[in-house]
């Protein structure tokens, strides 16, 4: 029988062989896939919109692994223009686009009003220009016949506003206030004058209307509606911020198209404001069109749906004093909609004379949502009356007739800088807890001194509200006038945070803001999750998107500087390097390092991502009696610098130490199966030995048939390290064969002739009579000490390989880290690295399978006995079993030790469920090994 015939027969080698082409396959399928796939989904998710952010120095500014704030527009300024062309002048640098906080604008909403549908019907003098074969109206047949939700004779009513707002933790009524009076359905009224028939709209006898305090007007009667002037709605601060459009745009990409108006917009020398308020003024002594005034007149280029509040707020300002030959105009795209908190609503009740209510008619409310629109109105903050019906569209689309904002908008930079954070614990996983640092306490919810018409305002219809500030007041150049906001669009703050992704989250300034989770509250207890609500006057830790954006020359005209001032917040810079953050990385750094030449701070961001911050916030609000409380622990998404290299290094590290365990599986298999083959061959090599064989012929005879495993392993590793051409694979390959070779080299070495004495004990008092299956495992255990002791520990190494297994897979997500590039990275590898460790798992369970069979013939021989002295198959499993039992026992200790020993140096924080894991691969051996080792 040749070597080969005898390998094949051999199947302890085979088994052997077998093992360890699989665990060099294991390195080839499934750790270098798992790691080409964590590099693709790294690689996919590390390098953002830019790749540099670039801040003026700061003594608070930390470099390299920190948790960046996403707060990058704070109105510090401290970059220059000069600065900013020698980036853009860089080689390397294929977009830098600047950002800066303008200012906190103040203003206060649009004067709502409660319409009662009063149609009178179609009157030809009262409809104007609504006649028939005018494309813009209703023709006058078509108008359908009166009808009102008011009765012929007045009846009186009671009218109740109120305005809440909350915070998304608790809610603030803002005001409640009442007026009554008497409301009928309105009547044409014709009377002869010296030129003719006058026609107008008129009460019936005996309304007298209903009136709210001032700055309220009163009610009237329309062709369509009975309108009431409803008290004024909270003042509402938001942010402008400034920024380069040309630039943003490359910046954003398709999600910047939005800016393209403001490209056009007029050079800082055209700007003035009253040059342009009266140019309007005389568009609208030209009579425009209907579509003019859709569409909006042209202005240098540009379609201004907005000319209608721009007017509203150019004439009221000019009215007040607050416009002057310096006041310059600045071009605004603003936000579409608000996620600010606050509710409007109007109860309408029926009274009698003594104010007992005998009907209520209902309450209706209204929202600040989708449809607001900072510093214009387009369509007016109006309620209807229940029941009613607007029939205003009889004669066109009104909405760009809107009297706009009630008051033009107060501008400061008032509690404009970014929020003050201290660092706090680091958990676990990297995750950094911090802690807000509060400042005074800001009232807001005012009403102006004087309304529109110079009437002093009843201050006690609004209950002012303390608001905790977490920002800081900006340094102003000279005081500047009064700007005027032209409207030159809209934007949606929804498309550029898509654009930015939810990964690599990077800071793209106070347009993109980062919301916050209320997680847990003051005492520290969980809490429902929560999403904050900015406040009303925006100096809290939570902001909104800004509510405008502006050009540089914006920004001169509200702050007050001229053009060289140092007034960039932050430049996004990207590389002209392509390919992958990895790939683009020597480049990127060469980049960061030629702009920190200039003076500045340049933080690589490529590589980073998002990751959710703790902040415990303290004195948010206060009781009636002035005692401060603390919010508790909210969430909101920062930045982590350089999250890419420690999930790629983490995870990767993670997957080698997976495959190292399987492959000391391996070779304790390989051991164990020497021990087997050598018990087996001493028999064969006497019988040589009696033949005339010399040792040393012997030992080639052993080694032919290693020397074919060997041979069949190295072909094995060769093959896989060619078709992976990895690194990893050929040093797995190599340590395998290794392993091989020694292990045959052990067992040449166990085939030398010894005297073998026999261990049966023949004379021995404290020899234990076999009265049951227990006893006789005990005895079978005591006899067999050698291959006893050695399935101890092979269970005893199964059990703790498991629990150090279950402790990486548990740790996997701890070590990835805290950021969401590592939960994404954690999820691509877990299936491999599920994998890798069920096959470390079946390896060790091979082990003690194989190392079970040491002394297998003689104790069946023992056994054969035990069946011939009349035991039955029962019995004979249950010595089976309290064989294996007893082992466990022993096994049990050595599993735990180990696994806790080897989670505590692996996964510290995974180190009790190791150990947990060890003992139930243990307790799930013992009836395995029964079942399988008969």
């Amino acid at each position: 029988m040749n070597a080969v015939q005898r390998f094949i027969r051999s199947r302890v080698l085979l088994l052997t062989a077998a093992i360890l082409i699989v665990a060099m396959c294991l390195s080839v399928f499934i750790q270098s896939q798992s790691q080409a796939a964590l590099n693709r989904t790294v690689d996919e998710n590390s390098r953002g919109l830019y790749d540099i952010l670039v801040q003026a120095k700061s003594a608070n500014t930390k470099d390299g692994g920190a948790l960046l704030q996403p707060d990058i527009a704070n109105g510090q300024g401290g970059i220059s223009f000069p600065q900013l062309e020698k980036i853009r002048g860089l080689s390397g640098a294929s977009v830098a686009a600047p950002i800066s906080l303008v200012s906190r604008v103040t203003q206060n909403l649009e004067t709502p009003r409660l319409d009662a549908m009063d149609y009178l019907g179609y009157n030809a003098g009262l409809a104007g220009g609504a006649t028939a074969g005018d494309p813009t109206g209703t023709d006058s047949k078509s108008w359908p016949a009166p009808e009102s939700v008011l009765p012929a004779k007045p009846k009186k009513y009671r009218l109740t506003a109120t305005a809440v707002s909350s915070d998304g933790v608790s809610q603030q009524t803002l005001f409640q206030t009442s007026a009554e009076g008497t409301l009928g359905k309105g009547q044409v009224v014709e009377q002869q004058t010296a030129g003719g028939k006058s026609i107008r709209i008129a009460g019936p006898a005996g309304e007298t209307g209903i009136k709210f305090p001032a700055p309220a007007g009163g009610s009237e009667h329309n062709l369509f509606n009975l309108s009431v002037a409803l008290p004024m709605a909270p003042q509402v601060t938001e942010s402008v911020v400034a920024v380069d459009p040309t630039a943003e745009r490359a910046l954003l990409g398709s999600a910047g198209d939005f800016l393209a108006p403001l490209q056009k917009a007029p050079p800082a020398d055209t700007r003035n404001a009253g040059a342009i308020g009266r140019y309007f003024e005389q568009l609208f002594a030209k009579s425009p069109t209907q579509q003019e005034l859709e569409q909006g007149p042209d202005f240098m280029g540009v379609k201004l749906k907005y000319w209608a509040p721009l007017m509203t707020q150019y004439q009221q300002a000019k009215l007040s004093g607050q416009i002057t030959d310096a006041s310059q105009a600045i071009p605004l795209i603003v936000r579409q909609g608000t996620s600010l908190d606050l509710k409007y609503s109007v109860q309408i009740q029926e009274i009698d004379d003594s104010g007992k209510v005998v009907n209520d008619v209902g309450t209706v409310s209204r929202s600040l949502d989708k449809d607001y629109l900072p510093f214009v109105s387009k369509s007016p903050f109006a309620l209807s009356w229940p029941g009613s019906t607007d029939h205003s569209q009889l004669l066109g689309n009104m909405g760009n007739f809107s009297q706009g904002l009630y008051q033009p908008a107060q501008w400061s930079t008032d509690f404009a800088a970014a929020p003050k954070y201290k660092d706090g614990e680091t958990s676990a996983n990297g995750a950094v807890g911090k802690s807000a640092t509060p400042g005074d306490w800001v009232t807001v919810n005012k009403l102006p001194e004087k309304s529109a018409f110079g009437a002093m305002v009843d201050q006690s219809q609004r209950k002012p509200v303390d608001e905790r500030s977490y920002r800081e007041n900006l340094a102003t150049g000279s005081k500047p006038a009064t700007p005027l906001p032209m409207v030159y669009g809209t934007f949606d703050p929804a498309q550029i945070q898509k654009a930015a992704g939810d990964v690599n989250k990077l800071p793209l300034g106070g347009y993109d803001p980062a919301p916050m989770t209320l997680q847990k509250d003051a005492s520290g207890n969980d809490t429902a999750t929560k999403g904050l609500k900015p406040s009303l006057s925006a100096t809290g830790l939570v902001s909104q998107s800004a509510g405008a954006i502006t050009d540089y020359y914006g920004l001169a005209a509200a702050r007050g500087y001229d053009s060289n001032a140092n007034v960039i917040d932050a430049v996004r810079v990207r590389a002209s390097a392509p390919g992958n953050w990895k790939q683009a990385q020597p480049e990127v750094d060469k980049l960061a390092a030629q702009i920190r030449d200039m003076g500045l701070q340049a933080t690589v961001v490529a590589g980073s991502a998002r990751e959710d911050a703790n902040i415990f916030v303290p004195g948010y609000s206060k009781d009636d009696a002035g005692k401060e409380s603390a919010l508790g622990t909210v969430q909101q998404s920062w930045v982590r610098q350089d999250a890419a290299d420690a999930v790629s290094g983490s995870l990767t590290g993670t997957n080698i130490t997976l495959l190292f365990l399987t492959l000391c599986g391996a070779t304790l298999l390989t051991g164990a199966s020497t021990v087997s083959y050598i018990r087996q061959r001493r028999s064969e090599a006497g019988i040589l030995r009696a033949m005339g064989w010399t040792q040393r012929k012997i030992r080639s005879w052993v080694l032919e048939e290693f020397g074919i495993g060997a041979g069949i392993v190295a072909v094995a590793g060769i093959a896989l390290s060619l078709l992976s051409w990895n690194l990893a694979t050929v040093i797995v390959s190599a340590s395998v064969l290794l392993i091989y070779c020694a292990a045959a080299y052990i067992a040449a070495q166990q085939l030398r002739h010894r005297d073998i004495v026999d261990q049966e004990p023949q004379h021995d008092e404290r020899l234990i009579p076999v009265d049951s299956p227990l006893t006789f495992a005990y005895r079978q255990l005591v006899t067999h000490r050698f291959s006893s002791v050695a399935l101890a520990v092979a269970v005893g190494v199964f059990g703790a390989a498991v629990g150090a297994l279950i402790a990486l897979l548990i740790d996997i997500p701890r070590a990835a880290g805290a950021s969401a590039l590592s939960g994404l990275a954690s999820a691509t590898i877990a299936l491999p690295s599920v994998i890798l460790a069920v096959s470390g798992v079946l390896v060790g369970l091979v082990l003690t399978l194989v190392t079970g069979r040491f002394e297998l013939q003689a104790r069946r021989e023992q056994l054969g006995t035990l069946r011939a002295m009349g035991w039955n198959p029962d019995m004979l499993g249950q010595v089976r079993f309290f064989e294996n039992a007893l082992v466990g026992a022993v096994a049990l200790i050595l599993g735990v030790v180990g696994a806790l020993g080897l989670g505590l140096l692996l996964a510290p924080y995974a180190a009790l469920w190791a150990a947990l894991a060890g003992v139930v691969a243990v307790i799930c051996w013992i009836p395995i090994a029964t079942k399988v080792v008969k």
